[in-house]
């Protein structure tokens, strides 16, 4: 012994889930045998264990490791052993932290057996290693979580889903849990929210339709124990709503990474930008069509960039957020008025002005742009229904089946374009192998081959790109982004059957309309004459 001090001795025990899976060697029962052997050997005086099995110890917030520190604060215990430094934790911030400050403060005495280290034994050279011990300690759980994120990542790129919950409207297939399947009960719950917002109802009353039916929340659908003692569990949230309908999933588009963690030693959640989000195309079975979820973003968009404020009755305008300046290129806002008529009384009036000149009058960055609503809304429709009666003519109908005719050529010429591209690339692969042969045969030098086998592989990359590029405007081609004619005369022939559209309907005809400060009206639709 070094002091004739009694030392009374916990014992401290952990291994986590990682540790199991990399077979490190130090499972509970181990490291207890190991310890009291060092106890008995030492004539100690055990008095308790503590244990945290399936903890990471890039915490130290764990059930075991806070009893013995309590323990400590009431002095039941003066000495703690480990079997290394490990175990105590892997964060070298934490852990220099209750080594170097508090267990010294405290008298207590700390031991890792196997490292060697005894903090009361001053001419240990061990204990001067501590903080490399504690560094190390630290860089292992980084490249483990850095191995662990990048197969994940391979597997999500993959088309993979690795998550612990299914997106809402989905489960794990039985068979194998990186499969997702519709789930019949929240898909339509899905198709409804979807619904409920090209309608014109906003995120605030789509949560409140919900909630005051009971639908269950996502979470509550996962029978997920967070928020239950919360006064605002089962209550649908607007960014719950936001989430699903900005969510590429439902098309069919598996999407991943929305969410991260800040990184390996902290639980906080952040949001993703869409660019760093992983995307994997036709992975699951789509939910909503394709054009619903367009026009949905398209009204996303519109909504964020009208300057309106209140559920009052310009909320209701169905130009709301399509309607510019055409001088400096931001929206129009408007606002309601009430006015005293002789005729009808008190009526309701809505002006609208530029966004932009309304927040800098005083810079004179633009002019006011004074204009009525009804007035621009009566001249919209009018000219509308002409564009439509137009597009529906017999003759521009024949030009859209002969224009139709021209898509499948030109599809059928990038076809063409992506198999030439692919027996290029298959070529170049087979020189690179037959290359690398010529250099184990020695037919080459190794400069020979280095420089040919990175001319290749730039020519191979290139292909790739190209080929990525067809790819792109053929998926564009058949799926009908850049011409979606049946799309349009269908959408066409609702508007004119109808005496009150819809704001979805005039959204899915109508990509802006620009005003000039004579109050002359241009509209840009999202259909044109042939």
């Amino acid at each position: 012994m070094i002091t004739d001090t009694t030392y009374k001795v916990g014992i401290y025990l952990r291994l986590s889930r990682e540790d199991e899976r990399l077979g490190e060697s130090g499972s509970i029962s181990t490291q207890r045998d190991l310890l009291l052997n060092y106890i008995r050997d030492n004539d100690l005086l055990f008095v308790d264990e503590y244990v945290d099995d399936g903890i990471s110890g890039t915490t130290f917030d764990r059930a075991g490791f806070n009893r013995m520190i309590k323990d400590c604060e009431e002095k039941k215990i003066n000495m703690i052993i480990t079997k290394d430094t490990s175990r105590l934790g892997r964060d070298h911030i934490e852990f220099g932290y209750y080594v170097e400050r508090y267990f010294p403060e405290h008298n207590i005495r700390y031991v890792a057996v196997n490292d060697g280290v005894d903090t009361f034994n001053r001419n240990n050279s061990a204990n001067d290693m501590l903080v490399f011990k504690s560094a190390f300690n630290d860089m292992y759980v980084k490249d483990i979580s850095n191995k662990l994120r990048s197969s994940l990542y391979t597997k999500k790129r993959n088309g993979l889903f690795v998550g612990c919950y299914a997106p809402f409207g989905y489960k794990k297939s039985k068979e194998d849990k990186h499969k997702l399947e519709i789930d019949p009960e929240s898909a339509g719950v899905v198709r409804r929210i979807f619904d409920m917002f090209i309608s014109g109802s906003s995120l605030t009353g789509i949560c409140d339709t919900l909630t005051n039916e009971h639908i269950k929340t996502p979470s509550m659908y996962k029978n997920m124990k967070l928020g239950q003692n919360n006064v605002h569990y089962g209550v649908w949230a607007t960014r719950t709503v936001d989430s699903i309908l900005k969510n590429p999933t439902y098309i069919g588009n598996l999407t991943q990474c929305r969410n991260r963690k800040v990184n390996y030693k902290s639980k906080k959640i952040v949001h993703t930008k869409p660019n760093d989000w992983i995307v994997a195309c036709g992975a699951v079975e789509p939910i909503i069509d394709k054009d619903t979820f367009d026009l949905a973003q398209k009204m996303f968009k519109s909504n964020k960039n009208r300057g309106i404020k209140g559920n009052g009755i310009t909320d209701r305008l169905l130009l709301r957020g399509l309607i510019y300046c055409k001088e400096c290129h931001h929206t129009m806002g408007f606002r309601e008025h009430l006015q005293q008529t002789q005729k009808n009384g008190l009526v309701h009036r809505i002006y609208g002005n530029c966004n932009y000149w309304t927040k800098r009058k005083k810079q004179n960055v633009c002019t006011p742009h004074s204009v009525k609503y009804q007035v621009i809304e009566d001249i919209v429709f009018e000219n509308l229904r002409e564009m439509a009666k137009k597009y529906l003519d017999e003759k521009t109908i024949e030009s859209i089946i002969k224009n139709s005719d021209k898509v499948k050529k030109k599809k059928d010429s990038i076809r063409e374009e992506i198999f030439r591209l692919e027996n290029n690339i298959e070529t170049l692969n087979k020189k690179i192998d037959m290359c690398y042969n010529d250099k184990l045969d020695g037919n080459i030098t190794l400069e020979m081959y280095k420089r040919t086998y990175n001319n290749l592989t730039l020519e191979i990359n290139e292909s790739n790109k190209k080929k990525k590029e067809y790819e792109k405007i053929l998926y564009d081609l058949e799926n009908n982004k850049l011409v979606n004619d049946n799309y349009y005369l269908d959408k066409i022939k609702e508007f004119l059957e109808m005496r009150n559209p819809s704001r979805a309907l005039i959204s899915s005809l109508i990509d802006r309309i620009e005003i000039d400060e004579e109050k002359n009206i241009d509209i840009y639709y999202k259909f044109k004459l042939i």
